[in-house]
């Protein structure tokens, strides 16, 4: 049964201020993976969200979070970072492992600040569709930036999948 009233959600993750990676995983209770629907090289374009110069590499990742045991897809996610302001420890990471990036940056210890855009900057999701095969309705959506040491390293756009609503209503255990 769904409790009256707007979902919690938006201000149960406003409030947080851990990654999303490290709530999702309590609230579902088992550990989250990337699944990596895309990720590539692509020159920075002009009026990027991170603030680099026109043509420099940026890395885009498209992926949808999945619970590691029951592969319930949780959070479709596409991002944009700056790998030359990443330790290449965590580069490599993001590029050869299902982990998501909040489990990459908790891994390296990486401190970084959070901060809301528009939502008109992360605009339509681009493979939604394709990477959920339309199994899974979208709740709850938000854009941000990551910055580390005062440098914008990762904007991020992020689709709250109907599945962390169901996770959010279910009861806790006594």
């Amino acid at each position: 049964m769904t409790a009256p009233g707007p979902s919690p959600l938006p201000r149960l993750l406003r409030d947080n201020p851990d990654t999303v990676t490290h709530l999702l995983e309590e609230l579902t209770g088992e550990p989250l993976a990337a699944d990596v629907v895309r990720q590539y090289s692509a020159p920075a374009e002009e009026g990027n969200a991170l603030g680099v110069e026109v043509g420099q590499p940026l890395t885009q990742r498209i992926a949808v979070l999945k619970g590691g045991v029951t592969m319930v897809p949780f959070v479709y996610a596409e991002s944009m970072f700056v790998p030359t302001r990443l330790p290449a420890a965590a580069c490599r990471q993001l590029e050869r492992t299902s982990d998501p990036i909040g489990r990459v940056l908790a891994t390296h210890g990486l401190a970084l600040y959070r901060e809301d855009l528009p939502g008109s900057v992360a605009g339509t999701p681009r493979m939604l569709g394709t990477a959920l095969a339309g199994t899974s309705a979208v709740v709850w959506f938000r854009t941000y930036r990551l910055t580390m040491d005062g440098l914008p390293v990762f904007a991020i756009s992020e689709w709250f999948l109907r599945s962390v609503q169901d996770a959010l209503e279910r009861p806790t255990p006594a």
